[in-house]
């Protein structure tokens, strides 16, 4: 290979390496391999020295949960993602909205709530594709009034929309028919959203 494209090969792979990387753990903490066999996944969650910031994960019920064992309190909810299933040939956007939104109290939210590509998430890759639910019409024009007013969430169900960073992910490259259900919080996740991979279809 001539040493111009050998110089250009480099580069690239250089860059696709800095794009696979996690993003710095938290002080104190470094990044470790959590796999499932229960789940059928496998992410980076961080490790921490400290006893009051380490947590530690466990699959239970379709979950991935937290926990911190020197003070096991959480604001929300310990369950941070959640495997779901769909056919094969069934697109996964019928499957959020046939699971998620046809199943919502709601007459209005249902009417109202449409499965979208999710915005401001820290997920990246061609092969991975997120979702969200979100309000539409004159439904979210009520629910943008009364955000301005206080806190609430985007009228889509607790799978929807809301103050937090929640998603849907599907990768079908490795799975037809699992996808995920995600919850990164409102701050830095304990986990590496890019790392998710599924370790079975």
């Amino acid at each position: 290979m001539k040493p111009y494209l050998l110089a250009g090969a480099m580069c690239l792979a250089a860059t696709a390496a800095l794009a696979d990387a996690p993003r710095p753990p938290e002080p104190g903490c470094t990044w470790q391999p959590y796999e499932s066999a229960k789940l059928g996944l496998r992410l980076l969650v961080q490790d921490c020295a400290d006893p009051n910031a380490k947590y530690v994960f466990s699959a239970k019920d379709g979950w991935l949960e937290q926990h911190r064992p020197a003070d096991d309190r959480t604001f929300g909810s310990h369950r941070i993602i959640r495997v779901l299933t769909k056919p094969a040939s069934q697109s996964v956007e019928a499957a959020i909205h046939e699971q998620f939104v046809a199943t919502l109290p709601d007459k209005a939210a249902r009417a109202s709530c449409k499965v979208a590509p999710a915005k401001d998430t820290a997920v990246r890759g061609k092969d991975k594709q997120v979702f969200e639910l979100v309000p539409t019409g004159a439904y979210e024009k009520t629910i943008l009034r009364e955000l301005r007013k206080e806190p609430r969430d985007f009228g889509c169900g607790e799978y929807g929309k809301g103050q937090a960073a929640v998603y849907f992910e599907y990768h079908p490259a490795e799975s037809k028919t699992r996808f995920l259900w995600v919850d990164a919080g409102q701050d830095t996740p304990l986990f590496d959203e890019n790392s998710i991979t599924f370790t079975r279809p």
